[in-house]
């Protein structure tokens, strides 16, 4: 079981999708990128998976963006795909 650094709802790890850092962007932070296949080196942080599977459920993104959850779950400077935040704004 792992836990939605959104909602804070344990799932199945099979019922959430992976974030895991990814490269330096040159500013101190690292992006933090969806890692489908839990392949990625490190800690990851979980988000609820939407009905069509491949995206995060929006309420999750929206209160771990609004919370820091990346950061403080993968205990890094993060930097969000701008497209992963323009989707919660939609």
């Amino acid at each position: 079981m792992r836990t939605c650094v959104g909602c804070g709802r344990e799932a199945l790890k099979s019922e959430l999708l992976r974030f895991a850092l990814a490269g330096d962007d040159g500013a101190g932070s690292r992006r933090a990128v969806l890692d489908c296949d839990a392949r990625l080196d490190g800690r990851g942080a979980y988000l609820c998976r939407a009905a069509e599977g491949g995206r995060p459920r929006t309420e999750c993104l929206a209160a771990a963006i609004k919370r820091s959850a990346f950061a403080r779950a993968l205990r890094a400077k993060v930097a969000l795909d701008p497209k992963l935040v323009e989707s919660v704004g939609r």
